[in-house]
């Protein structure tokens, strides 16, 4: 399976299975071309594997935003982690399982700070779209998010009342007619849309808006921290797609030079306050690295789904010692993978599972120079 997806074979054909996972049985329904595969539809669940659980959501199977509720967060974080060494696997054509450490993973219950909520003004309604449809389904509770995302999903009229300017500024879909309005629970307030505020978490303090990235799994956000912390080396690091300076902000305290790459404005206004110290320019990260060699003891990358693309090849040329890879789609970083093990090996491979409940995953590469440099 990969992602939310389980995978059969058939007749020498590869059969796509939504909604199912590995030991469940499946009763026949119609097979139908997709993209070079087969597609089951119309399928029942004959017999359930001992992996599946109940979802304690109420909305599950009508809310589009969990499509993988139906196991535990520990079977979710293995599940993920062996997608992850195939996808890995199969890019670099060598069994990478001996390179994957254990995944990391922590309670759904409570763990998400950050979302987009769907707003209907015509009846003051909130909520997220249907699962493969564009209506919108009114959710009053979610079991993923913090106290306070859920204290606006159980008032809409009074959230309606109160955000009345992030509100009718938010953008709306014209596919669905719903303004979109992102959010986070930065602990004393929930910031909505651009409004700015203070989160503290792990002993470093970040200053957001609703509608910049940051991870959103509070629970597990800590030990991600570590992680840069412990693999970063040398005293000049560079942190490509660096968002609002969060790895940056990390290394705050470490005394190396940071030079951060970030083409997002908005973001970089808000990572200037995060890591003062840092330098920080505003580029795509592939103009930047194809502007010549830069002097760099450890890279830390964390682009966004789509990948490095070109900047796969152009980071190796400055003959960094160590790359760090933060992904949250482990295709496209099997695919990135391919081009940077031209230069570098890997040292360990881990999942963190960031997103229980859905098919994404973060994965964590550290990669070595194999010419030992730096």
């Amino acid at each position: 399976m990969t992602g939310a997806r389980g995978y059969a074979d058939y007749e020498g054909r590869r059969v796509i299975l939504d909604g199912f996972i590995p030991g469940d049985e499946v009763s026949c329904g119609s097979l139908i071309p997709d993209k070079g595969f087969l597609r089951l539809v119309n399928a029942q669940l004959s017999s359930a594997s001992e992996l599946r659980i109940s979802p304690a959501c109420p909305y599950s199977g009508r809310c589009g935003g969990c499509d993988f509720d139906c196991v535990s967060e520990e079977t979710s974080a293995r599940l993920k982690n062996g997608i992850v060494a195939a996808n890995i696997s199969s890019a670099l054509k060598r069994d990478v399982s001996s390179l994957m450490k254990e995944p990391l993973y922590a309670s759904a219950r409570g763990y998400r700070a950050r979302c987009r909520i769907h707003l209907s003004a015509k009846d003051r309604q909130i909520g997220f779209l249907a699962k493969n449809s564009s209506s919108l389904v009114a959710v009053k509770h979610c079991p993923l998010l913090t106290d306070g995302l859920n204290e606006i999903l159980a008032d809409g009229r009074k959230f309606f009342s109160r955000a009345q300017s992030q509100i009718f500024s938010a953008p709306v879909n014209r596919k669905t007619g719903f303004a979109e309005l992102s959010l986070f629970d930065a602990g004393d307030k929930v910031l909505a849309g651009s409004q700015e505020g203070v989160f503290s978490i792990a002993g470093y303090t970040f200053h957001l808006t609703g509608d910049v990235f940051f991870q959103s799994n509070i629970h597990l956000l800590p030990a991600l921290f570590q992680i840069i912390r412990d693999e970063a080396r040398g005293d000049s690091i560079m942190d490509l797609y660096s968002g609002v300076g969060t790895f940056s902000a990390v290394l705050e305290d470490r005394g190396c030079a940071v030079t951060a790459v970030e083409r997002d404005k908005r973001c970089l206004a808000l990572a200037a306050k995060n890591a003062p110290s840092a330098r920080f320019f505003t580029d795509d990260v592939a103009l930047w690295a194809a502007r010549g060699r830069k002097s760099v003891d450890t890279v830390i990358v964390d682009p966004p789904r789509t990948g490095l693309k070109e900047a796969a090849k152009l980071i190796p040329q400055w003959k960094a010692g160590r790359i760090i890879y933060v992904s949250c789609n482990s295709a496209t970083l099997a695919y990135d993978l391919k081009s940077l093990c031209e230069n570098y090996e890997i040292e360990s491979i881990q999942v963190i599972d960031f997103y229980p409940g859905s098919g994404h995953e973060e994965t964590v590469v550290i990669l070595n120079n194999r010419k030992g440099e730096k």
